[in-house]
């Protein structure tokens, strides 16, 4: 199929436009001028700036057309550059610099030129023979938000912030409004950026051509000294970041539309909170406690004391008697030193961290089911399918890139099916929620696997083909009482069958599920049994299907494909057995590794209560703050004779510690992050490390070097040379390399060559072999069988966009800002009955102890459930929640915990 441009003849693809065959064809995105295009946005055609003359035959007449929404055809002729063509955009630029400052035309010595300024220069500054008009130059600028600022005097009205509001972020909060020289951009209902709905995402900022839209650190014109792409540092979706430097310090950050993860979008979080990098509450040096008061050491003196006690306590107690706790923050080859640390220099799998304590029940689950406890698709799929079954997850708030994704699908008119306690926007949005009483997973699946058979609506084929033990499966959840379950999970069971049979009917449906399924205490049952949903139905190994767990922090993944975890090591392999300790052995070049399994998080605090371990080295967790049931921990931390943390902050974690190390953050070092797609992504240096700090990974090779063990890829930390031994001891990373991953990254498994993989279990080949079904009854969590007589409220705990875990990040950011503080969601009748009015700060207690926390009427809640989240170490929520974990991984049950709540007395 051939088109002309020009009069000579070129191959074209179907599908183009004539704005994007002309650009490839010539190798030049400028080829023909644009104003209202966007790459990333549906075209539009408005302005028309980017008109071309076209032909059906050479030299026969012409047509004008605009060429960003006008496809090729089979033998059209175009004319992109003729004299017309150059007198039109002249003459639509002039009509719009009528209402634009003529200062603002040239871009200013100390900028860069806006697209709008490029696009002018392209077409020649016409003379402006039209009267100016007067509206916008009335419209005062909104200032008020903390990142992002208009001035409508510089709007042209090419509605592509309108546009990315809706198309990229799907929240619909800008609009325009009035005629001709009135028509302007509005927020809203016409409010500041503060006053509306927005969710500072910046994607308006970003696509804007002019400065009409900016952030506060006038990112789009800055000239910077350089630019590095990096990855970011908030949750597992793993956006890509352009990050500008000027005289060594961080002045803006914008998302790149080459990468293929988040396509130039970002939210507030990658976008603009990035102050903490360089706040003064930084930690500068190493200090070692002295008499109940810190004080500032050297390196050596710290390293010294650490390796002292360390081999003090080893001799004097073994091995076990020490602990170590990494960080789903660090990079890949920070978590695989640290895990190689405990193990070979300390000698004991005591080795754990955030990985295990929030998605180890993914992990197992999947494992247990399909043999590799990783997501099976890729984020792209969502183009690709026919349904959205979104289980225990907010991922607007949570994920917001992929968040926003979803939520273009759900608008669209996929079928979409959303389980969860909390009437989320995208429960709001979803053709079915499904708001099941916290707790009651298990009963769920069960009921809608049942009405799935009962329907006949399973893929036989694939389940006779690829799967085993389905028919225990199906006698248990055929023989299930729907109007028990109906009950147990507060659901009718007439919306369980419609969604049900709408879910098993589509042909690719994508499953995805986030800590409302994890954090419970059938947390690995519940993946298990959204395993069998995908197997009974089909919806495995194939484009637009599967299962596609929602990482929280932005290396989960990658931190348990470290080994951090007291089972299994690097790559996931059983510790306990002898031919994988030798596997190790030899790798590390050690004569033996430790022969048994280690010790969990909450087994190793009731360990240091029992006086058996004496020592925890902690990288990048506030495990004071962030794990349940705070006193107890606390208890357990007081026992210890030694506690190392190595941070960004002083945190509740550092104040208990006897030795602080400072730690580099993201933008000062090299490495990588593994996000929720299997995606092993670069983190490049963008600045020289803060003050007297140490990026994590030379901190442990020097701590393992004080112990007696020479890293063989040398004394200095180079995440290159990690690289090439964690390919060399995990076999699905054999072809990693620093330069394979480019700007974009690789999905594991990576093959030798250096392929990845995009899907797994392609054919119904599942790594175990067959895909195996397995089949739970609902179980009453011992939290609520223990304590919901005395405190009958169900507390869940989940995330706000703002902020970011235990924010101590986020909270030294205007992020804070925008959400200075955590609220208890309360259902009205709820505080009513208690005679307390919204608003109210008020006492909310369990068995562990109690918290004041201010509340606020919210019918996103049903009757008898609380929602909160926890940022603010004002509040400090995990001091209420419990002990209570996943049985099969104890990971803690955050979002079912029995409390009650009262009025403060006066």
């Amino acid at each position: 199929m051939k088109a002309y441009i020009n009069n000579i003849a070129y191959d074209f693809v179907q599908g183009e436009t004539i704005l994007e065959y002309v650009r490839r064809i010539e190798n030049n995105k400028n080829a023909i001028p644009t104003m209202c295009q966007d790459d990333r946005l549906e075209n539009f055609g408005s302005c028309r700036v980017c008109s071309v003359e076209v032909a059906r035959e050479k030299d026969g007449p012409t047509k004008t057309m605009a060429s960003c929404h006008t496809p090729i055809s089979e033998g059209l002729y175009i004319y992109h550059n003729t004299e017309r063509m150059q007198r039109l955009r002249k003459n639509i630029v002039e009509l719009v610099l009528t209402d634009y400052p003529s200062d603002k035309i040239f871009p200013s010595s100390t900028k860069k030129a806006t697209p709008f300024q490029e696009t002018i220069a392209q077409i020649g500054i016409p003379n402006i023979r039209y009267p100016k008009g007067k509206t916008h130059f009335d419209i005062q600028p909104d200032r008020a938000h903390p990142y992002i600022k208009s001035d409508l005097s510089q709007c042209i009205n090419c509605f592509r912030c309108v546009r990315a509001c809706e198309e990229i972020q799907g929240e619909m909060i800008l609009g325009m409004s009035g005629r001709g020289f009135a028509t302007n951009i509005i927020k809203g209902f016409d409010e500041t950026f503060n006053e509306s709905a927005c969710v500072s995402c910046g994607a308006c900022v970003q696509t804007c051509p002019t400065e009409a839209l900016t952030d506060k650190f006038e990112t789009k014109t800055l000239i910077a000294d350089k630019t590095v792409r990096t990855t970011c540092t908030y949750c597992g979706v793993g956006c890509q970041l352009d990050v500008s430097v000027i005289d060594g310090k961080i002045r803006g950050i914008q998302a790149p539309e080459t990468a293929e993860v988040n396509q130039g979008h970002t939210c507030l979080k990658g976008r603009f909170a990035f102050q903490f990098y360089d706040h003064p509450d930084r930690l500068r040096e190493p200090m070692i406690k002295k008499k109940g008061k810190f004080e500032v050491v050297t390196w050596d003196e710290a390293y010294d004391f650490i390796a002292t006690k360390l081999i003090e306590i080893k001799n004097k107690y073994g091995p076990d008697s020490i602990g170590g706790i990494s960080s789903s923050r660090a990079t890949n080859e920070e978590n695989y030193l640290m895990q190689k640390m405990i193990r070979v220099t300390v000698g004991t799998n005591n080795i754990d961290g955030c990985a295990r304590v929030c998605h180890a029940p993914t992990a197992f689950g999947m494992q247990q089911s399909f043999g590799t406890g990783a997501a099976t698709n890729s984020i792209e799929d969502l183009k690709q399918t026919d349904a959205i079954f979104l289980f225990g997850a907010n991922p607007v708030k949570g994920h917001p890139v992929t968040g926003a994704k979803i939520k273009q699908a759900f608008m669209k008119g996929v079928t979409s099916i959303v389980v969860d306690p909390i009437k989320t926007s995208l429960a709001e949005l979803a053709d079915y929620h499904l708001q099941i009483r916290p707790g009651t997973n298990v009963a769920i699946l069960n009921m809608i696997a049942h009405y799935i058979i009962k329907e006949n609506l399973v893929n036989q084929h694939f389940i006779d083909s690829y799967t085993e033990k389905y028919s225990a499966f199906k006698i248990h959840v055929e023989t299930l009482n729907m109007h028990e379950l109906e009950t147990l999970t507060g659901v009718s069971k007439k919306l369980v069958r419609k969604a049900a049979i709408a879910y098993a009917k589509a042909n690719r449906a994508m499953e995805f599920h986030g800590l409302g399924v994890t954090e419970h205490f059938q947390g690995s049952k519940t993946v298990m049994l959204l395993s069998n949903l995908a197997m009974m139905t089909g919806n495995v190994g194939r484009n637009g299907v599967g299962l596609n767990p929602l990482r929280g922090q932005n290396n989960v993944q990658g931190a348990a494909d470290m080994g951090v975890q007291p089972h299994q090591g690097a790559g996931y392999m059983d510790i306990n057995k002898p031919e994988i300790q030798k596997y190790y052995a030899k790798k590390y070049g050690v004569s033996k590794m430790p022969e048994h399994e280690g010790l969990k998080i909450p087994q190793m605090l009731d360990a240091a209560i029992d006086g058996k371990l004496k020592a925890l080295y902690i990288m990048g967790e506030d495990t004071i703050m962030t794990d349940p049931n705070t006193n107890h921990s606390i208890k357990a931390f007081e026992k210890l004779e030694l506690i190392v943390v190595q941070e960004l902050f002083m945190t509740a974690t550092t104040e208990m510690a006897d030795v602080v190390l400072p730690a580099s953050s993201y933008f000062e070092k090299n490495g990588t992050f593994t996000n929720g797609e299997r995606r092993v992504q670069r983190v490049n240096k963008v600045i020289e490390p803060i003050g007297n700090t140490k990026p994590d990974g030379q901190i442990i090779i020097d701590v393992m070097s004080r112990l007696g063990y020479k890293q063989p890829t040398g004394l200095t930390y180079d995440a290159g040379k990690v690289i090439e031994e964690i390919a060399d001891v995990i076999p699905f990373m054999k072809g990693l390399t620093w330069e394979r991953l480019g700007e974009n990254g690789l999905q594991w498994p990576i093959n030798e060559d250096g392929t990845d993989t995009k899907m797994l279990h392609i054919n119904g080949q599942f790594k175990k072999g067959v895909g195996t079904f397995h089949h739970f009854d609902f179980e009453e969590t011992p939290e609520i069988i223990s304590h919901g007589k005395k405190y009958p409220f169900i507390l869940t705990t989940g995330r706000e966009l703002e902020h970011y875990n235990s924010g101590t990040m986020t909270r030294r950011t205007d992020n804070q800002t925008i959400l200075p503080q955590d609220i208890l969601e309360v259902h009205p009748r709820d505080a009513r009955e208690k005679g307390i009015k919204d608003n109210t700060v008020v006492r909310i207690f369990s068995d562990r102890g109690s918290v004041q926390i201010p509340i606020k009427y919210s019918k996103n809640v049903k009757r008898g459930v609380l929602r909160t989240t926890f940022h603010q170490p004002e509040v400090f929520i995990n001091i209420i929640t419990g002990s209570v974990g996943d049985k099969e991984t104890m990971t803690p049950e955050y979002k079912v915990v029995a409390v009650d709540f009262e009025q403060i007395p006066n």
